[in-house]
């Protein structure tokens, strides 16, 4: 079936783009009120995050909920501190909500600056890139063996322990 298919111009990738493996690594959960995360940082293997630039992460998510612009409703989930290239960041904050699904809020910030909401880009919007998915892509797994055991107290550990690290 898929002869038929005409993909001439589409998904085309710029010639000078060179993709490379980051690295996940797990770090240690940010409790905030309303929510507990757990925390993963993705880099480059030779570029990985630092202690300072996730201390800033962290402060930051403490702010926003000091403030109320993050309200969590006693939530489990997770946070990606991406870093791409020399100094831009990523930070994402994904909350379990209505059972099964992942909401999420997404800030960037660029070298010298501070994190900001990205601004909006109309109907579609940034999500994840691939290197994102990564830790994504587990916590749906840690997530759904959540939901298929008893739920409780032992099993929201079992949860919050299982942790995604390595290649992505």
């Amino acid at each position: 079936m898929t002869e038929s298919v005409d993909l001439t111009g589409l998904g085309e990738v710029p010639t000078d783009w060179s993709h490379i493996r980051k690295e996940s690594r797990p770090s240690d959960a940010q409790s905030l009120p309303g929510v507990y995360l757990k925390w993963y940082d993705v880099s480059a293997p030779d570029n990985a995050v630092s202690k300072a630039e996730q201390d800033q992460a962290r402060r930051f998510l403490e702010q926003e909920t000091g403030r109320g612009a993050l309200a969590f409703r006693n939530e489990l989930g997770f946070v990606i501190l991406h870093r791409s290239g020399a100094a831009f960041h990523f930070l994402i904050v994904c909350v379990w909500r209505e059972v099964n699904e992942i909401w999420q809020v997404l800030y960037v910030k660029e070298a010298g600056g501070t994190y900001h909401q990205v601004p909006d880009a109309g109907l579609f919007r940034p999500m994840q890139c691939v290197w994102e998915l990564g830790p994504t892509s587990h916590e749906r797994e840690a997530w759904s063996n959540y939901l298929l055991s008893p739920r409780d107290e032992a099993s929201k550990l079992a949860y919050v322990e299982d942790l995604h690290q390595g290649a992505v």
